[in-house]
């Protein structure tokens, strides 16, 4: 598979709106086909978590959905998935 990594300000802006990233990754696979493009995201291009949070796909709806879960749907966390030595 071939990957090209591109400036979003290149692309056409009806594409770069779909992205928050300053970077884009195209997939070609080798024999043809379809490209895939997805978001490059790297912490190191934001000035605060908020705005890296926003840039990965789909991150702040989940985070939304999880605050406004009702309690009850709420699990506990397995012991053997916590550290307590950090």
């Amino acid at each position: 598979m071939t990957t090209l990594v591109i400036d979003r300000g290149i692309l056409p802006e009806s594409l770069a709106t779909l992205f928050r990233t300053p970077r884009v990754k195209v997939h070609q696979r080798e024999n043809g086909g379809k490209a895939t493009i997805t978001p490059v995201i790297d912490p190191a291009d934001y000035d605060n978590e908020t705005d890296y949070l926003n840039a990965i796909p789909g991150m702040m709806d989940k985070i939304m959905a999880g605050i406004n879960a009702p309690e009850d749907e709420w699990e506990e966390v397995p012991e053997d998935w916590i550290d307590r030595s950090v």
